[in-house]
């Protein structure tokens, strides 16, 4: 679990995401647990909700840097021997990896933007990329498959 402490028009919170799935949101603010249910999830492009930004090309992305927006590690889920699928449904914002390059373990791979919060997605062991099936801008799905790695 990851705890959060974010401010809001000036007010500050701890929030604690319990549990998240396409249902419903379980999370713990200021210490009171609260379950959102999601009604419906819709898929929107970088310039539906991001108007004011331009979409750049992955070769063109700027690093991340502190303090612009919250960033985690993310768990991922492996399927099979070495496709990386996504552990949550969001959008692929930078890809950090071509087919071919040699990766090691814990290697940045991508990074997946999911409810506001940048999501590193890692290598779960060392390899070389075979085959990269999504791309920037991509809308994935929970346990779509993003990245192999053999």
């Amino acid at each position: 679990m990851r705890e959060y402490n974010l401010s809001i028009s000036g007010n500050s919170y701890i929030v604690s995401l319990i549990k998240v799935t396409d249902e419903e949101v379980v999370a713990e603010v200021n210490g009171v647990e609260h379950t959102v249910t999601i009604n419906e999830i819709k898929t929107l492009s970088p310039a539906e909700y991001m108007p004011h930004c331009e979409t750049q090309p992955s070769s063109m992305v700027t690093p991340i840097q502190p303090g612009q927006s919250p960033v985690s590690p993310s768990p991922v889920a492996v399927v099979g021997n070495g496709l990386i699928s996504s552990p949550i449904p969001g959008h692929i914002l930078e890809l950090c990896v071509s087919v071919g390059e040699k990766v090691l373990e814990g290697q940045k791979i991508l990074v997946l933007e999911a409810m506001k919060l940048e999501n590193i997605i890692t290598a779960h062991r060392a390899g070389v990329v075979k085959k990269i099936l999504v791309r920037q801008g991509d809308a994935v799905t929970h346990g779509q498959g993003m990245v192999e790695i053999g």
